[in-house]
């Protein structure tokens, strides 16, 4: 089996799993939708990122990475000014 297919696969167990506890564990159903909601984005990403390591240049993929870690990096000191405080 090639390193691609495991990967995915990986992905499925995790976001899968993932998703099941998210839906046994939360009560409300705007809760639900909210974590669902990530977890779609999550796996979005994964599988997207999987893809374009295997089918393009690693520049590419290091390029993308690194937009990706300077955005979380943003919204963790940004978060009070993206999404106000309590």
């Amino acid at each position: 089996m090639k390193t691609q297919g495991i990967l995915y696969y990986i992905g499925a167990l995790i976001f899968g799993g993932l998703g099941v506890l998210t839906f046994l564990q939360l009560e409300k159903a705007s809760y639900k939708i909210e974590a669902g909601t990530f977890i779609i984005i999550s796996a979005l990403l994964y599988y997207g990122m999987v893809t374009l390591y295997y089918r393009s240049r690693k520049n590419t993929f290091l390029t993308v990475n690194l937009v990706l870690a300077i955005l979380a990096l943003g919204g963790i000191f940004f978060n009070h000014v993206l999404f106000g405080t309590h």
